[in-house]
C-alpha cells in the first residue's frame, strides 16, 4: 500500500492516496485463480495443481521482495515440480496438510531468505501472501458444510437456508414473490446470494465439467475474505500508529481463524463484512482526499454492505460520525455548499441501494424492517439462565467441546466469553473426536482465549491513546462502530437467548477494531519495554504456528 508518510514521533500516520481499482482486481485475480486450480476442493488439486500453485506463489514472493534475479525467479520451476511429485505419492489427508504447511514454509523462508523481513513494507507483503494462501488453503481443505453457519446442502430441490436461497436465483434468476419469512433463511438481502449465483455461471462456462459443483462458489468467499484482509489493513493507514503495530495487526489479522472461515462459510457474512469494513475504509479516504468519486464508493459500498446482511448497518454510526466532522469543519472554513451537498450524496446513493429490498418486503407483505429471525430450537434456549450470568467466563472445563456440547451430554455453553472463544476457533464445529484436532485446537483455544485478554487490555490503552495522540475522526468512528456493535451484540442476545446468537460472527466488526488496538498496545510496549516485546512478538508467531498446525490437523480430518 503506497501512503504518503507523515512523522509524529514514534507514530506514524500515512493517509491512503493511491487508487482502490489495483488491489480489488489483484483479489479477483486470486480469486479467479482459486475458481480455476483448486475448484473449492481438495479432490480437484491434482499433481498439476500442486506444480502451479507452488510455483505462482514462490514467484509472486520473489516479486514482492524486490530481488527479481532470473536464478531466483527461475527456482519456481523445480518447486512446483517437487510439490507436483508428491502429491502423486500422497492421498487427500496428506497433501492437504502439505498444502498448508508446505505453503507457509515457502512463504516464511523465501521472507526471510530475501530478507523481506528487513523492510516494512515488503514484510507486509509477506504478511498479507501468508493471509491469502491459508484462506486458498482453507476453501480447498474444508468443505463446503463443516465450519459453516446456516448454508444447508445443495440439492435439486429447494431448502429454506442460503444454498437453497443461492439456487432459486439461480435458476429463476429472481427472488420469490412470497412472504420471506416462510423461508427461514431467505429473509436476508439478495446481493450475495445474487453474486454466487453469477459465480456458479461463471464456472459453468470456464469449467463446463464443474457446473455442479457448489463448493466453486467459495471463490466469491475467498475474495471477499482477502478485501476484508485489505480494507481493515487500510484503515490502520489513517491513525497514528508504529510500523510494529501495524505489522502485529496485519499479522493477526491474517492469521485470525474466525476471519479465515469466512472465506469459506457460503452465507452472506464474508460479503456484508467486507462491503462495511470497505465503507469505513472508503469514507475515512474521503474525508482526508475531498474526491467525491470516493465519497460515491463509500455510499455505494454503505448500501451493499445493508443489502447483502442487515447488521452491515452497525456501521451507520460511525460513518455519520465522519460526515459530521467533514460538514463540521467544512461550514467553519465557509465551504457551505460542501457541507450540505456531501450527506445529500451520501444519503441518495446508499439509501435506495441498501433499503429497497426492505422496502419491497414491508409494502407487499408487511415484514418489518428491522425483522431478523428467531431461533426455535428448544436445545438451543438459554432463556432460564439470567443475563448477567452469561457475561462471566465460564464453561471453559470443557473446551474440546466447541461451542456445542454433543447433543448427548445435556445443555449447550452458556458463557458469552467462552463461546466467543470457542467460536472464534472452531465455529460451531465438534472436533474433539480425532487426537490431532483435539490437541491442535486445545492449544489454539487457550491461545485464542489470552489474546482475547490482551484485547479487553488493548481497548483500554486505546482509549488513552486516542485522547493524548491522536483525537482524530478516524479514531472516533472506530470506537463508535466497536461499542455500538457490542451494543447490538448484547442487545440481540438478550432478546434472543439462544446459544446461536453468541456466536462470534456478530461481533467482527468490534473484533477487527480490537485487533487494531492490540497493534496500539504494541507498539507502545516496543516504546517502553524491549523484553517485553519480544515476549509479546513470541506470542504472536506462536498463535499463527498454531493456527497453521489446527489447520492442518483439520485437512486430515475433513478429508
Amino acid at each position: 500500500m503506497d501512503t504518503a508518510a507523515k512523522k509524529d514521533g514514534i507514530y506514524i500516520k500515512g493517509y491512503e492516496k493511491t487508487s482502490y481499482i489495483r488491489p480489488v482486481c489483484l483479489c479477483l485475480a486470486a480469486a479467479l485463480y482459486a475458481l480455476i486450480f483448486t475448484g473449492g476442493a481438495i479432490w480437484h488439486t491434482g499433481p498439476l495443481s500442486f506444480g502451479v500453485l507452488f510455483s505462482t506463489i514462490w514467484i509472486v514472493m520473489v516479486l514482492l521482495s524486490g530481488k527479481r534475479k532470473p536464478i531466483l525467479l527461475l527456482m519456481s520451476v523445480p518447486t512446483g515440480i517437487l510439490f507436483a511429485v508428491l502429491r502423486i505419492f500422497l492421498n487427500d489427508a496428506a497433501s492437504g496438510a502439505l498444502l498448508i504447511g508446505g505453503g507457509m514454509a515457502v512463504i516464511a523462508s523465501l521472507a526471510f531468505g530475501t530478507g523481506m523481513h528487513k523492510s516494512h513494507k515488503t514484510f507486509l507483503a509477506a504478511l498479507m501472501a501468508a493471509g491469502v494462501w491459508i484462506r486458498l488453503c482453507f476453501i480447498v481443505v474444508v468443505p463446503y458444510y463443516a465450519m459453516s453457519n446456516d448454508v444447508g446442502e445443495f440439492k435439486n430441490s429447494y431448502n429454506v437456508f442460503h444454498s437453497g436461497y443461492i439456487q432459486f436465483i439461480n435458476f429463476t434468476g429472481g427472488l420469490i414473490d412470497r412472504d420471506v419469512r416462510e423461508f427461514v433463511e431467505w429473509y436476508h438481502p439478495p446481493y450475495y446470494h445474487f453474486a454466487a449465483s453469477f459465480v456458479l455461471n461463471l464456472q459453468k462456462v470456464l469449467i463446463p465439467s464443474r457446473a455442479e459443483n457448489w463448493e466453486g462458489i467459495r471463490a466469491l468467499t475467498f475474495l471477499c475474505s482477502i478485501l476484508t484482509l485489505y480494507f481493515s489493513y487500510a484503515i490502520t493507514g489513517f491513525l497514528k500508529m508504529t510500523k510494529a503495530g501495524r505489522k502485529a495487526a496485519l499479522a493477526l489479522m491474517a492469521f485470525m481463524p474466525a476471519l479465515i472461515m469466512l472465506a469459506g462459510n457460503l452465507n452472506n457474512d464474508s460479503m456484508g463484512l467486507m462491503f462495511t469494513m470497505a465503507s469505513l475504509c472508503l469514507i475515512l479516504d474521503w474525508k482526508e482526499t475531498g474526491r467525491y468519486a470516493v465519497l460515491v464508493s463509500a455510499a455505494l459500498t454503505m448500501g451493499l454492505s445493508v443489502g447483502t446482511k442487515l447488521s452491515g448497518a452497525v456501521a451507520a454510526p460511525a460513518v455519520l460520525v465522519v460526515l459530521i466532522a467533514v460538514s463540521y469543519q467544512s461550514f467553519r472554513e465557509k465551504k457551505v455548499l460542501k457541507g450540505i451537498i456531501s450527506p445529500l450524496i451520501y444519503g441518495t446513493v446508499s439509501l435506495p441501494v441498501g433499503l429497497w429490498f426492505f422496502v419491497r418486503n414491508y409494502v407487499c407483505y408487511g415484514v418489518p424492517f428491522t425483522y431478523i429471525l428467531k431461533p426455535t430450537s428448544d436445545y438451543m434456549y438459554l432463556g432460564d439462565i439470567p443475563f448477567i450470568q452469561k457475561l462471566l467466563p465460564g464453561d471453559f472445563a470443557t473446551v474440546e467441546d466447541s461451542f456445542f456440547h454433543n447433543g448427548l451430554e445435556g445443555a449447550p455453553d452458556h458463557s458469552i466469553p467462552a463461546i466467543l472463544c470457542k467460536t472464534g476457533v472452531f465455529n460451531e464445529a465438534i472436533m474433539r473426536d480425532r487426537l490431532y484436532t483435539a490437541l491442535t485446537g486445545f492449544i489454539l483455544f487457550w491461545l485464542f482465549a489470552v489474546l482475547m485478554v490482551i484485547c479487553i487490555a488493548a481497548f483500554i490503552y486505546a482509549v488513552s491513546f486516542a485522547v493524548k495522540h491522536d483525537r482524530s475522526a478516524a479514531r472516533l468512528a472506530l470506537a463508535v462502530l466497536a461499542v455500538f456493535n457490542i451494543a447490538m451484540y448484547l442487545r440481540m442476545n438478550y432478546q434472543f437467548p439462544y446459544a446461536c446468537s453468541m456466536n462470534i460472527r456478530y461481533v467482527l466488526f468490534a473484533g477487527i477494531t480490537g485487533i487494531i488496538a492490540i497493534g496500539d498496545l504494541y507498539g507502545f510496549i516496543g516504546s517502553k519495554s524491549l523484553t517485553v516485546k519480544t515476549v509479546f512478538k513470541y506470542f504472536i508467531c506462536l498463535f499463527m504456528l498454531a493456527v497453521v498446525a489446527f489447520y492442518m490437523a483439520s485437512a486430515v480430518y475433513f478429508s
